[in-house]
């Protein structure tokens, strides 16, 4: 059986990996909700999503190499690190996703 892994955990969420898919436990539903639609407009890959229940997201791993570890010597190419700049670059740029009922930029405003 694979390890269990805490990637980040504090009061509002925790994300656990286990093998080549992540689970994301939040006692708030919307913000689940809210992280599925913005994958769902996002202009790059994001992760499949296995399933979702009540408080709970599985995706799957996104395909490729690490460019490396926080605290270890990166292994990741100048070209592949490039890659990666023009993928966040892109998202970067794209629209904010609508968030009914919030102030600011891509939310409902009290004007």
């Amino acid at each position: 059986m694979d390890e269990v892994k805490v990637v980040v955990a504090h009061s509002e969420r925790t994300t656990l990996r286990v093998g080549d898919v992540f689970f994301k436990v939040d006692a708030d539903q919307a913000r689940i909700d809210a992280e599925v639609e913005a994958m769902s407009l996002a202009p790059v890959p994001t992760p499949e999503i296995l399933w979702r229940k009540p408080s709970v997201l599985a995706i799957a791993a996104l395909p490729g190499t690490t460019l490396g570890r926080l605290g270890g010597p990166s292994t990741g190419s100048p070209a592949a690190w490039a890659a990666a700049g023009a993928a966040i670059r892109k998202l970067h740029d794209a629209p904010l996703p609508p968030r009914p009922g919030r102030a600011g930029p891509g939310g409902a405003s009290s004007r």
